[in-house]
């Protein structure tokens, strides 16, 4: 194992490469956003890096429930919810339930949502199995769990026989063994096999499985639960959590409990539901009018519309021949490099062009599996997908040939 100055050394010399392509820690110089370019460096460029999958950050009923709730509740409400929670609250969480059917709590954020629920529904006699391709926090949420003595074992991503072999060997030994891991896989775009981990649920009666399903929410399942939930109802021993970012287009998380009790044990110990700020009620009134979009016939199409670029680009990639990671079935698409230095090219020269994707590095991906990561919103046309796809096929042999000499 690395000295930790090592494991430093590294990401600081990637993180120097992408700030000397120009590729990361950017600030946008628009004076106002479209949502399908940002401008960099004084020129506008397509964004395919937004995480706001369906558009729905300029949509003027979110926008008007932010301007409400600041007019009536202020731009803050600086108490803890242990003590006291904005009115807002009481009709979110509702909406909440009846989207999500199950049990809902509205967190901060997804990340401290983890932090809040893993702790208190893990003890020490249980054990806990995490894929490897699991986002950064859930890794750190279980590591607060390891420190109090629970064991945790990273799997091969997406093995499904490792993992029921695992499982089978660890029932023997504690109380429950927790499956922690995505429901669609922020790097890769890759979905977990949902209901294949449902049979495993049902043979395993120690198993309880931990979803992080940011990256569904909003653009698939009934009224945008996600892709977890439209795959497998939440049920005992399951547990999803989700962003009230990204698609969904305000601010904070969701965990979804498949009952009152393991509602009300977050809510009255999971640490961030104590010592952390709770959602402001600028994003909680986001979350309201998104909430009303997501539980009305709007979203089906909203979902079409995304969908039908998906299509659009995998038909494009397939017949231009790039080298993806998968066939996505979600927003997120990996263009398969290699090296870091190739990935960080090869953006740089779709940057140049007009167009800004991410180039997914360590520790994001491991170091030989850097790559361009893009991702779809309605935002985005026809003809803007077409024109990305064209600029990397334009680059990539110049890519390729880069990977070759760094092979040598």
């Amino acid at each position: 194992m690395k000295p930790q100055s090592d494991w430093k050394n590294s990401i600081d010399s990637i993180v120097d490469m992408g700030l000397s392509h120009r590729l990361v820690q950017r600030t946008t110089e628009d004076e106002t956003f479209n949502g399908r370019t940002i401008c960099l460096n004084n020129k506008h460029v397509l964004n395919f890096a937004l995480c706001s999958y369906l558009g729905l950050e300029l949509d003027h009923r979110l926008k008007q429930g932010t301007i409400d709730a600041v007019t009536r509740y202020g731009t803050q409400f600086a108490i803890s919810r242990a003590y006291m929670s904005a009115t807002p609250y009481t009709e979110l969480e509702h909406l909440l339930d009846e989207l999500f059917e199950g049990h809902v709590l509205a967190t901060p954020t997804t990340t401290l949502g983890h932090i809040a629920a893993l702790p208190i529904l893990i003890e020490k006699d249980d054990a806990i199995l995490i894929d490897q391709m699991a986002h950064s926090s859930l890794q750190t949420a279980a590591k607060l769990v390891q420190a109090e003595g629970v064991p945790v074992e990273t799997l091969v991503h997406g093995n499904l026989e490792l993992l029921e072999e695992r499982i089978d060997a660890l029932s023997k030994q504690y109380r429950h063994v927790w499956y922690l891991t995505d429901g669609v896989y922020s790097m890769f775009g890759d979905l977990a096999p949902v209901k294949e981990l449902g049979k495993l649920l049902n043979r395993y009666e120690q198993l309880h499985l931990y979803f992080d399903d940011a990256h569904g929410m909003s653009w698939t399942g009934k009224h945008g639960r996600g892709y977890v939930l439209n795959c497998l109802p939440i049920q005992e021993r399951m547990v999803v959590a989700t962003s009230l970012c990204k698609a969904y287009a305000a601010g904070g998380g969701a965990l979804i409990f498949p009952n009152a009790q393991m509602h009300r044990q977050v809510k009255n110990c999971g640490g961030p539901m104590i010592f952390s700020g709770p959602i402001q009620p600028p994003m909680l009134g986001a979350s309201i009018a998104s909430a009303r979009i997501h539980l009305s016939p709007e979203i089906n199409r909203l979902q079409r519309e995304l969908k039908d670029r998906i299509a659009f680009c995998n038909h494009l990639l397939r017949a231009y021949e790039i080298p993806v990671e998968n066939s996505a079935q979600s927003p997120i698409f990996f263009v398969k490099l290699g090296r870091p230095e190739v990935a960080g090219e090869m953006a740089k020269s779709l940057l140049d062009q007009g167009f800004y994707t991410n180039h997914a590095v360590y520790p994001a991906v491991s170091r030989r599996k850097s790559g361009i990561r893009f991702t779809l919103t309605t935002h985005l046309s026809a003809e803007d997908i077409h024109g990305l796809v064209k600029a990397i096929a334009r680059n990539l042999p110049k890519a390729m040939e880069s990977k070759h000499k760094n092979k040598a």
